[in-house]
Formats: C-alpha cells, sequence, structure tokens
C-alpha cells in the first residue's frame, strides 16, 4: 500500500476473512477507507481483498499471518507505521471453545491468551504512531457478551474477553482529550458457519432470542462506534440478556450461565463417543 494521500483514510481489520471481520470490511470499504486485511494462511484473504477493491474502488492488502506469533505482529505494525495514518483499528480476531479445564490441552489455553489478549494490547500499543498522525481515529475492540460474566467450562475465553473491555475502558479514560476514541462491541450469538448453526439450535430459546446475522452486528458496530459509544451491545435480546445479567444475583447468573454450556459440552461428548464407536464397528 502505497503513501497516503491527504485527503485518504485507512482501516486495519484482523480477523478479516469471514464472519463478522468479513462484514467489517466491506462495510468500511464502502465508507472509502483503504484496507489492511488480516487473518491466517490459506483463509481466501487475498481473493476477498481483491473482490472489495474491485467492486468498492479502494486500495487493499491481503496479509496472511499468524497473530500470535509476536514477531510477525511486530512487522505489521511497523508496515502499517511506515505508511502513514491509521484511522480505524478494529481488533476482532480472536478465538474461543469449551472444555473442561483440567483436560484441556495446554497449547489451546495459550494460543488463546495469546490471541485474546496479549495480540489486541501489543498491536494497539504498536500502531499508536499511525492512529496519532490521523485527525481522528478509532480502535474498535470486539468482545462478547461473555465479557460481562464468569462462565465455566469455558473459563478463559470470558476472562479474556472481561481483560479487553477493561483495556478498552482504560485506554478510552486515558486518551479521552486525545484524537483517538475507544470502543468495545459485545456481539451475542452469531450465524457464522454451520457449526455455529448447529451450536445456537442446541443453545435453546435464550441463544436464538439474542441472534442477530453477522451483517447487522457490522452495522450496529461501526455506526455505534463513529457516534462515540463507549460499550456497543448489538441487538435488542443482547441488550435484555446484559440487563438481565446486571440485575439477577451473580452466583444465579453464572451458575445457569455454566449449566448451559455443560449441557451442550456433555452433548457433543455424547456424538463424539457415538461416532468413535461407529468408526470402531
Amino acid at each position: 500500500m502505497s503513501q497516503k494521500d491527504a485527503i485518504s483514510k485507512t482501516a486495519l481489520i484482523t480477523g478479516a476473512s469471514k464472519g463478522l471481520g468479513r462484514e467489517l470490511a466491506i462495510l468500511c470499504a464502502k465508507k472509502g477507507f483503504d484496507l489492511y486485511l488480516v487473518a491466517l494462511p490459506h483463509s481466501n484473504l487475498p481473493y476477498l481483498a481483491d473482490q472489495i477493491s474491485y467492486h468498492y474502488k479502494v486500495k487493499t492488502e491481503a496479509i496472511e499471518m499468524d497473530l500470535t506469533d509476536e514477531q510477525q505482529v511486530y512487522h505489521l505494525a511497523h508496515t502499517v507505521n511506515k505508511n502513514g495514518s491509521l484511522e480505524l483499528l478494529i481488533n476482532n480476531a480472536g478465538a474461543g471453545g469449551t472444555a473442561e479445564y483440567d483436560t484441556s490441552p495446554l497449547s489451546y489455553l495459550e494460543n488463546l491468551i495469546k490471541l485474546n489478549v496479549r495480540t489486541a494490547a501489543v498491536l494497539t500499543r504498536l500502531v499508536m504512531p499511525a492512529l496519532k498522525k490521523a485527525k481522528n481515529s478509532y480502535v474498535l475492540n470486539i468482545c462478547s457478551m461473555a465479557a460481562f460474566s464468569p462462565i465455566g467450562y469455558k473459563t478463559v475465553y470470558p476472562a479474556s474477553k472481561a481483560f479487553l473491555l477493561s483495556l478498552t475502558m482504560g485506554l478510552r479514560e486515558e486518551f479521552k482529550s486525545s484524537n483517538i476514541q475507544f470502543s468495545t462491541a459485545h456481539p451475542g450469538p452469531m450465524l457464522t458457519t454451520s457449526s455455529s448453526c448447529k451450536r445456537i439450535i442446541k443453545q435453546g430459546a435464550k441463544a436464538r432470542f439474542c441472534l442477530l446475522n453477522t451483517s447487522e452486528i457490522a452495522k450496529i458496530c461501526l455506526e455505534s462506534m463513529f457516534k462515540g459509544k463507549a460499550v456497543i451491545i448489538p441487538g435488542f435480546g443482547n441488550k435484555v440478556w446484559f440487563w438481565f445479567m446486571k440485575l439477577f444475583p451473580k452466583k444465579f447468573v453464572k451458575s445457569a450461565m455454566t449449566q448451559s454450556v455443560k449441557n451442550e459440552l456433555k452433548e457433543n461428548q455424547i456424538q463424539e463417543s457415538a461416532k468413535s464407536s461407529t468408526t470402531t464397528a
């Protein structure tokens, strides 16, 4: 991506190849942002970047990399900083999952912490020079409804999102007199893949009540961020669930959410066991 002229604006979006990241990239292109799009290798990112560039007449750069690799994150930030100002950073890349804590592979836990906690915090710090060069710049950290309550059998995931929420609100306060504005977005269930659809159906009426598609969530997130909203909760159902978590005793909320996840985990284990038995037979 070449040196930007005075009227252009640039966004950096991680986890941009699919789901919410893809929708955010398309919306930013519609708004005239040149794009740095970041995702894992072999995620079809170059094709998406080319299609966005063709349809919306913006510059795009597809950067395939592993954001858990610290040196690659430093290289990404160097690329962004040397090319001028950055008007928008969206830390969307993240990892989740459901597992019993004492049997979780350490590699799974370490990867989740690196991606959800370290990468977001470090990348934001590293691109500060580019953010400061812009007349007005924004940082949008994609959290989750899970940030508002601990959940058994997910444990590290909601903890990582609670960290990101706290980090963002601290930065918002620290930089309130600057050109940089910080916001978090807290989507609930999203229809992205066939597996996510099946999982949402299993979670019952509560999950379906909070359900929104990714294009709706992306639109709400960007519009709310540009209006200066600190904590963005997309959708009526998610807002109701947020106030449920606020008003009901924390012990009850934690227990209810953990039991729901435990039931889902148990059902998945039964299905995996059945598949294994069938294969062996």
